[in-house]
C-alpha cells in the first residue's frame, strides 16, 4: 500500500475523530448548562410561590385573632397559591401549607382575641408553628432541589474578627 494513502487515511480519521470529540464536549457541556439553568429556574419559581404563600398565610393569621372570616372568598389569594404549589412541590410541602390553611380557618371560626391574649402568645413561643414547619419544609426541598447551594441550612457563620467579652485575655 503507498504511505500516501496511509497518511491521508490516518490524517482523515484523526480529524473525524477531532471534530466528533469537539462535537461530543460541546454538546455535553451545553445538555449540562440548560439543566443547571432549569433547575435554577424550578427552584426560583418554587421559592416565589412559598414567599407568597408565607405573605398571605401570615396576613390571614394575624386577621383571624381580631375578625371572624365574614366571606370565604376571603381565602381565595391563598388557595389560589395553594394550588399552584400542587403543580410543582413536594407531598411534604403541600401537607405543611394544608395544615396553614387548617390552622387559619380554625383561627378565623375561634372567638377574637384580646391584645394581651396575643401578647401571651408570642412570649409563649408557639407563634408561627404551623408556618414555622411550612418553611422548613420549603427549605428541605429547595436544599434537594438545588445540591450544593449555599442556603441557610449550609452556610457557615461569618467570622467578622471582633473578640466575644467574656474570651478575651485579662492580663
Amino acid at each position: 500500500m503507498d504511505h500516501s494513502i496511509i497518511a491521508a487515511t490516518a490524517g482523515l480519521t484523526g480529524s473525524l475523530l477531532g471534530g466528533m470529540s469537539t462535537f461530543a464536549a460541546s454538546w455535553l457541556t451545553t445538555r449540562a448548562q440548560h439543566r443547571i439553568q432549569t433547575t435554577v429556574n424550578q427552584a426560583s419559581h418554587r421559592e416565589r410561590l412559598y414567599a407568597d404563600f408565607i405573605r398571605e398565610a401570615s396576613r390571614h393569621l394575624v386577621r383571624a385573632w381580631g375578625h371572624q372570616l365574614q366571606r370565604p372568598q376571603g381565602l381565595v389569594g391563598l388557595y389560589s397559591i395553594l394550588e399552584r404549589m400542587r403543580l410543582s412541590s413536594s407531598d411534604a410541602v403541600i401537607a405543611a401549607a394544608e395544615t396553614v390553611m387548617q390552622e387559619i380557618i380554625s383561627e378565623y371560626n375561634a372567638p377574637n382575641r384580646t391584645y394581651d391574649e396575643l401578647r401571651r402568645y408570642v412570649a409563649s413561643g408557639e407563634v408561627g408553628t404551623p408556618l414555622t414547619r411550612f418553611s422548613q419544609a420549603c427549605r428541605a426541598e429547595l436544599n434537594a432541589l438545588t445540591p450544593g447551594s449555599s442556603r441557610l441550612s449550609g452556610v457557615a457563620p461569618v467570622d467578622d474578627g471582633r473578640q466575644k467579652s467574656d474570651t478575651r485575655s485579662r492580663d
